[in-house]
């Protein structure tokens, strides 16, 4: 998902750079959106919080020819930069690692022009409350960095907070296969088994709505994201915020 083309393209139609733009892609990870965004504007801000990630979208950039692309390691809940500086502001795949995420859609809305655009995607997390702690228990063991998904009455909330206002959204499926899940995670055996023991092991009130499945020796376990096409106005809440 994270160096999906199709995806990466759409979200460029979407925000409409500009030449004399700047933008700043925060959590850029590997670089993918940092990279397919930054040869339409006149410079790009990559920020994460882990130097390593800077590295690979430094390199990134340089096997694609961009001379524009600046890294800088910063929390996104505290960006080192002053208000209302970027015409643009993606964060893909990354708030469902942050903890107090209000914080950082807060910091997101801060540094935005008036008249900017913002494009945020991540998981969307299931309605039923079973069925979606359950699923984070199973990213935790995936992956200890998982906070939490959320789902669209906090996205809307943390979107209202940050007086942001929602001109576009959309939902895209997908769907993991567990051994290639959990290999890029690094996650252990045994952690792998505890995941095996929890998806045969569902209950009635998660199986319903996790619709994981067993299929061809390996568990599919469904996946949606939420794309959001947020702007700021003056008064930064005049656009009903509604997911």
């Amino acid at each position: 998902m994270h160096g999906d083309q199709n995806t990466l393209e759409h979200i460029v139609h979407m925000l409409a750079p500009k030449a004399s733009e700047n933008a700043i892609d925060i959590g850029c990870g590997g670089g993918h959106m940092s990279a397919a965004l930054a040869q339409w504007v006149r410079e790009l801000v990559a920020v994460d919080v882990t130097p390593q990630m800077l590295i690979q979208t430094g390199l990134l950039a340089r096997e694609k020819g961009l001379s524009n692309v600046v890294g800088c390691v910063a929390d996104a809940r505290n960006l080192p930069f002053a208000p209302e500086i970027f015409d643009l502001v993606t964060c893909r795949i990354v708030l469902h690692h942050v903890p107090r995420v209000g914080e950082a859609i807060a910091e997101m809305g801060r540094v935005l022009k008036v008249g900017g655009r913002l494009l945020i995607q991540d998981i969307l997390g299931i309605e039923n409350p079973f069925a979606r702690a359950y699923m984070d228990e199973i990213e935790v063991l995936r992956d200890p960095s998982h906070v939490k998904d959320y789902n669209s009455l906090e996205w809307n909330s943390f979107l209202t907070e940050a007086k942001l206002g929602v001109i576009r959204r959309e939902v895209l499926p997908g769907s993991y296969r567990l051994k290639d899940w959990t290999s890029r995670s690094g996650a252990s055996k045994e952690n792998y088994d505890l995941i095996v023991r929890k998806l045969e092991d569902m209950p009635e009130n998660v199986r319903g709505d996790l619709k994981a499945r067993f299929v061809d020796g390996d568990w599919t376990i469904p996946m949606r994201y939420i794309l959001v096409f947020a702007g700021k106005t003056r008064e930064r809440a005049d656009i009903p915020s509604r997911i």
